[in-house]
């Protein structure tokens, strides 16, 4: 989930999968109702704010801005010109249309086309219209789904030209939306964890309320920009319960909902903004908060298997890396750096994290500051560093770093609900609220009432 395109760039994890529920319209199924009962959250305060419930406030989702996109459904299923209910085109199971190229290919025939006279049909291309304005495409049943590029996703597709060719936005209720979302999120958990991924699905919930965009054609990504989203194909029994016993729940500060970023493992202690994106401002909700387990020496987050890690370079594979990236962060050249002659901490954040890197080449001195330190030093297969919680040791040789080791914790930014942190929180017997207000110091667990 994203804070900024900062944010974006540094929640690199890996997720399992699951998701979906009903839109208000043709062509929703599911095998799980969200709709009753809606959970326990009525004492809760109401948000400030234009909002809807969950089962009706609508959310788009960016699947592809660029590229071709096959469009399908899993069952029978229709084009309409947005704003009206009059289908343009009839497709049945088996069919499937490129966007762009409007290209039908198929073994079976569309449903206006008529008979067909091999298993390519060509269809008359359709005018994609600029966005806001879509092509709705729409399940014709209630047992089925659209489809892109073969999965399966509730709601409807809202297909609109751009300048880098296709929009192909999912149209679909917050509900349906977070039943993607949660288990990708915070992975596959047990029962006995149920208080994380109810904490999970309260932060996600809140970070989309926060994000809807009525400025442009789409509220959020379905990528790391925002919330990992896979459509129905992500669902679970257990996040879907999450969503169910924590309906309509948000994270408030001043009685409205809050950016609510997240993150894998915080190795100790979350972050401040400032100490990782050192040009955004603080929150008060977003600061320094121990992860330790009171009264030990271990920490809530270090069932995780990034909680301490190593990463080394020798001096050819560390001049190979900073080449590559250094440019990007500093002005250092693109070419032509030199030997490096030294690399140093310089400075602590308040939590502990290195506040800036000092690298001394032969081209001159550079100053890598925050969260930029881990795009910089990437591994052999380009994966960002872990954390910026982390010890450096270097080995020089001839005035030249011959080898640096770094000593970390941590995985991910830092800011706001530590993931694996929840977890063993949850398995410690806290609840979602306290785990939440926790991460979140000085919110309150508040509820969507529109």
């Amino acid at each position: 989930m994203l804070w900024n395109r900062r944010l974006a760039r540094s929640r690199t994890k890996t997720r399992s999968v699951v998701s979906g529920l009903a839109l208000g319209i043709v062509g929703v199924a599911s095998c799980v109702s969200l709709s009753s009962p809606r959970g326990s959250t009525g004492n809760l305060p109401v948000a400030i704010g234009d909002y809807k419930n969950g089962r009706n406030q609508l959310v788009r989702i960016a699947l592809a801005t660029s590229g071709q996109s096959r469009i399908g459904g899993t069952g029978d299923w229709a084009i309409y010109n947005e704003g009206t209910d009059r289908a343009i085109a009839r497709y049945r199971l088996a069919d499937s249309v490129m966007i762009p190229t409007n290209v039908l290919i198929s073994q079976q025939c569309s449903v206006i086309s008529g008979a067909c006279p091999d298993s390519q049909v060509f269809l008359p291309k359709f005018n994609l219209p600029p966005a806001p304005a879509a092509l709705v495409i729409r399940p014709l049943s209630s047992n089925s789904f659209v489809t892109w590029n073969g999965k399966p996703y509730r709601g409807e597709l809202l297909i609109s030209r751009v300048d880098s060719g296709a929009l192909v936005v999912n149209r679909l209720p917050m509900d349906s939306y977070l039943r993607g979302v949660v288990p990708l999120e915070i992975g596959d958990r047990t029962a006995g964890e149920i208080a994380a991924v109810e904490a999970q699905a309260v932060a996600a919930r809140t970070y989309a309320y926060k994000h809807l965009n009525a400025d442009r054609a789409f509220d959020m990504y379905a990528t790391v920009q925002d919330q990992v989203y896979g459509g129905v194909n992500a669902e679970k029994p257990l996040s879907d319960s999450a969503i169910n016993s924590t309906a309509d729940a948000v994270v408030l500060y001043g009685g409205k909902p809050i950016s609510t970023p997240y993150h894998s493992t915080c190795g100790g202690s979350t972050a401040a903004v400032s100490e990782v994106w050192y040009d955004q401002p603080d929150e008060p909700y977003l600061r320094p908060v121990s992860d330790q387990i009171p009264g030990t020496s271990g920490y809530y987050c270090d069932p995780s298997p990034r909680f301490s890690w190593t990463q080394s370079y020798d001096a050819a594979g560390l001049r190979a890396v900073l080449e590559k990236y250094l440019a990007s962060y500093t002005n250092a050249p693109k070419t032509n750096l030199g030997r490096i002659t030294e690399v140093r901490e310089q400075g602590r954040t308040q939590s502990g994290r290195v506040a800036a890197l000092a690298v001394r080449t032969e081209s001159g001195n550079y100053l890598l500051k925050g969260n930029d330190i881990r795009f910089v030093l990437r591994d052999s297969k380009g994966a960002i560093l872990n954390s910026t919680l982390f010890t450096l040791n270097t080995a020089t040789s001839g005035g030249e770093v011959t080898s640096l080791t770094i000593d970390g914790r941590g995985y991910g930014h830092g800011i706001g609900m530590c993931q694996w942190g929840a977890i063993g929180r949850a398995r410690a017997g806290q609840d979602y609220r306290t785990i939440l207000q926790t991460y979140y110091p000085g919110t309150t667990i508040g509820r969507i009432a529109g």
